[in-house]
């Protein structure tokens, strides 16, 4: 979904909270948001690919402009 469209669903409270996470692609991170019905909605382009950041801080800043004040940030430690 879109930075719009997770918007509006933060506004009718249908958003729980917002979760960073390292993609696939090595290096990159992608925001997800939980949602109250369960399951993850990812913040993805217009065009429905997903957003990558190559940092937090920049990752950290499109989750709080959907509208959360914190942003969990997950890490996988890979063995």
């Amino acid at each position: 979904m879109t930075l719009n469209e997770l918007r509006n669903l933060f506004r009718e409270n249908l958003l729980v909270e917002a979760v960073i996470e390292p993609s696939t692609q090595g290096g990159a991170w992608i925001v997800e948001f939980r949602h109250t019905r369960g399951g993850f909605v990812l913040l993805t382009d217009c065009h429905g690919e997903e957003c990558h950041y190559d940092d937090l801080d920049m990752a950290s800043k499109s989750a709080m402009a959907v509208g959360f004040q914190q942003v969990r940030i997950e890490t996988r430690n890979e063995l």
